[in-house]
């Protein structure tokens, strides 16, 4: 098949949805959505892992909930980080939701998600409308909401209105963390993004910056987190890196130092 960049193309296909091409570099295979930016990266020797910073850094929500025990993912891509939660939380429940099923047939086939793991639920659908339904339809509530809702335009408009956050801050334990992927470049949108994310969470986000590229992270919760409470996670944070390799360490700092004074500065 024909190279792609410096990769090998091992599954193309289209849909209605678009292109969708799964391309190995190596030991790293990748899936893109006919566009050379990876949406997904897995390293075939080590598959629960997470290569690219940006999830890496998602899951710095870790920090504020240490054991999750139900999780939602808005958007499955090649599965990243539905295999670290089931890989190092064995015991959690993983909910997924996605738009697309070619996406789901390649994350099976080419990413090893599982087929028919008991604490893995697939369903497929818009986001926002999944996450509405659980709120008004349901009493489900989740430890972790991970939203990672990306095509090549771009994120899903859906999962971007007022509406989506209030449902997402709903369904949400006490002590419940949303962790979503934004793209920060963009300053108007993301400003926007961010003042509708503090209306339906009551101030209560925070950003993490992925270095080095223009991913933005922004984590917020249904309680406070002082600028102290992050200070006192420093002693526990080399211990949980130690198991999860996902740069912990520097996140926190990154937290730290980003979120100092994080409403005055945006929307002053």
């Amino acid at each position: 098949m024909r190279l792609y960049g410096d990769g090998l193309v091992v599954h193309q296909a289209q849909s209605d949805e678009g292109v969708i091409e799964v391309v190995d570099y190596g030991d790293s295979r990748s899936l893109h959505f006919g566009t050379y930016p990876r949406q997904s990266t897995m390293r075939m020797s080590a598959p629960h892992r997470l290569e690219l910073t940006y999830t890496q850094s998602m899951m710095a929500c870790l920090l504020l909930n240490p054991a999750p025990k139900r999780a939602l993912v808005v958007g499955l891509g090649g599965g990243s980080l539905v295999k670290f939660l089931l890989y190092h939380f064995p015991q959690c429940q993983v909910d997924v939701v996605e738009y697309r099923q070619d996406v789901v047939d390649v994350a099976q086939r080419f990413f090893g998600v599982s087929t028919d793991n008991p604490n893995l639920n697939i369903h497929l659908g818009d986001g926002y409308l999944h996450v509405k339904r659980c709120f008004y339809d349901s009493d489900l509530s989740y430890d972790l909401l991970l939203v990672d809702a990306y095509d090549h335009n771009g994120m899903a408009a859906s999962v971007g209105v007022q509406a989506f956050f209030d449902a997402c801050a709903g369904i949400l334990t006490a002590n419940g963390v949303m962790s979503i992927n934004l793209w920060g470049s963009d300053r108007s949108t993301f400003n926007l993004t961010m003042q509708r994310i503090n209306q339906s969470f009551d101030n209560r986000a925070m950003i993490l910056p992925v270095e080095n590229k223009g991913n933005v992270i922004a984590l917020a919760t249904n309680f406070y987190v002082k600028h102290n409470d992050l200070k006192q996670l420093r002693p526990q944070v080399d211990v949980m890196e130690m198991q999860l390799n996902i740069n912990l360490p520097k996140s926190l700092q990154n937290l730290i130092r980003q979120n100092r004074n994080f409403i005055s500065r945006l929307f002053a």
